[in-house]
């Protein structure tokens, strides 16, 4: 699939250029737009698109600077200037920057089309390289169109074909019976990007191993492959060693996760989202360690054997307790004899989500109508789980905070939450459909069976903010969790928490966070586990 990107400060061009390219056959796809270089360079370094067609004259980065800037970023991009200018010096300028084609507009569909297609073929035949403009070094392009592969490996978009052939291009024997990916996660207070990342890449190059990605600054990728699944685990785990080996004067912290084996190019992108995933819960768990996969279901195996410390005879004490009491309860588990075992993150990720039920079958028996169910939603909302788990201060900050409040409502008028139940309601419709782009005052209000009016009194008296603030605020928390966590195209986050349109979804990130979303992306990215 070629992702061909348009950069035009005219509307009704941008709209007639989409139209030729959504209309066109074969693998081409329409992957984003921008009306001015500036935001268009940001756009493209997440969707990383294969040919660029842009004007020249546009407001903030001209065409020119953008060219400069993105071929410097992304030496392979195939680039189309369209022009309404024909002067001798804009054309020798674009030459001079390695652009590809310089149409005058106005220009015809078809010859846009032939132009694109031709632009395609030269992705093909592996020509890129010879339209770089001089003064790239040819094995910093090499190693860039690598990154740009592996990128496209990893999170997906491509099919089996089209990944051979541009491994292919690329001189790379990919064809293996088995691959296994190899996540590593590097301190940030030891790890010195410029000089590490150059001992990586020369200790990669010393092995054969070609197929590597810098995630982050300080986190890497390796695909290795092998004939059998023996083997390949042995030059996995060989390789791993060799690495902390090379790198402990420059980094001796690095945590280790190796993903699940697979037999096809197309299951790599779905190993590395369960590792990645895994990479996030272990990191400030088990730091330094190698964690494998698979040693996940195990441990899970084993808890459930595990008798359960917050069970029965617990909660006939929680009971008569007061909130004041629930403190000395909850030390109490944590000093017997079975306390150890919340050393493991995943026993207090599962003890979490069994004190929130607790908690919510509580508070549910004390407030009649109400379902223990919409507790559960709004207390999940109230307490990030998955983070608590991560610490054992903050695993017993959160079980004390949830059991406060299934003992205080004990003590409460159940008059006071008048419309607790509808409001409950409500959080819970918006929790599971504030990615669809429909969602409004109106369809929420008619889903709990009130008036948009009343509904909109209700809701505001009750959470102390608007129907649309609280959405909005719902979908821009989960945009930064996807900022933060995964390298997730802007435009597929925007279509993820309910915005068709990113240049929106940006403009509202940047109203509440007072930063762009790459900002925010690039500002976590830099902070995580300080």
């Amino acid at each position: 699939m070629y992702q061909v990107f348009v950069v035009e400060d005219e509307l009704l061009i941008r709209q007639s250029i989409r139209n030729v390219i959504e209309s066109m056959p074969g693998p081409f796809a329409f992957c984003g737009e921008a009306s001015d270089g500036e935001m268009a360079l940001s756009m493209m370094q997440d969707l990383m698109p294969d040919i660029v067609i842009t004007d020249i004259r546009m407001p903030f980065l001209d065409g020119f600077e953008l060219i400069r800037h993105a071929k410097a970023m992304m030496p392979w991009l195939k680039i189309i200037i369209l022009s309404g200018y024909g002067d001798f010096e804009s054309a020798q300028k674009a030459i001079s920057l390695g652009v590809d084609q310089y149409l005058l507009k106005p220009i015809r569909s078809a010859e846009l089309t032939r132009v694109i297609q031709d632009m395609a073929h030269q992705i093909d035949e592996g020509k890129t390289k010879s339209t770089l403009p001089r003064g790239y070094d040819q094995d910093e392009v090499q190693h860039a169109l690598r990154q740009h592969f592996m990128q496209q490996l990893l999170f997906g978009g491509l099919n089996t074909a089209t990944l051979l052939e541009r491994a292919r291009a690329l001189e790379l024997d990919i064809v293996r019976p088995y691959y296994q990916l190899v996540l590593f996660s590097f301190s940030q207070e030891e790890f010195d990007y410029q000089t590490s990342r150059f001992a990586i890449q020369n200790l990669l190059q010393e092995l054969n191993m070609p197929l590597y990605y810098f995630n982050e600054s300080n986190q890497l990728t390796v695909l290795c492959d092998g004939q059998d699944t023996d083997s390949l685990s042995e030059k996995v785990y060989q390789f791993i060693n060799i690495l902390r080996h090379e790198l402990k004067e420059l980094c001796p912290t690095i945590t280790t996760v190796v993903a699940g084996v697979v037999q096809r190019l197309s299951g790599v992108c779905g190993a590395y989202n369960t590792a990645a995933d895994l990479l996030k819960k272990v990191y400030g768990v088990s730091v330094g360690q190698v964690v494998d996969v698979n040693d996940t279901a195990q441990i899970a195996a084993e808890m459930i054997e595990l008798d359960d410390p917050f069970g029965e005879e617990f909660q006939q004490r929680l009971q008569y307790a007061s909130a004041k009491d629930v403190p000395e309860l909850v030390d109490s588990v944590l000093a017997s004899p079975e306390g150890s075992r919340f050393n493991s993150m995943l026993m207090r990720y599962y003890a979490l989500i069994d004190i929130l039920r607790i908690a919510s079958q509580q508070i549910a028996r004390a407030t009649p109508g109400v379902d223990a169910k919409d507790i559960a939603t709004r207390l999940s909302s109230q307490h990030n789980i998955f983070a608590a788990s991560g610490r054992l201060d903050s695993f017993r900050q959160t079980a004390v905070e949830l059991l406060q409040q299934a003992t205080s409502m004990k003590q409460e008028n159940p008059a006071n939450i008048k419309y607790s139940h509808v409001i409950s309601r409500a959080e819970k419709y918006v929790a599971e459909n504030y990615c669809d782009p429909n969602i409004s005052l109106i369809s929420v209000a008619k889903y709990v069976g009130l008036s948009s009016a009343h509904f909109s009194t209700v809701f505001s008296q009750t959470l102390g903010r608007s129907f649309i603030n609280y959405l909005t605020a719902m979908r821009i928390e989960r945009a930064k969790e996807l900022l933060a966590t995964t390298n997730l195209k802007l435009s597929t986050i925007a279509m993820e928490i309910g915005y068709n349109e990113p240049n929106y979804f940006s403009h509202v990130f940047r109203k509440l966070e007072g930063i762009t979303p790459k900002e925010y992306r690039n500002r976590m990215s830099l902070n995580a586990d300080q």
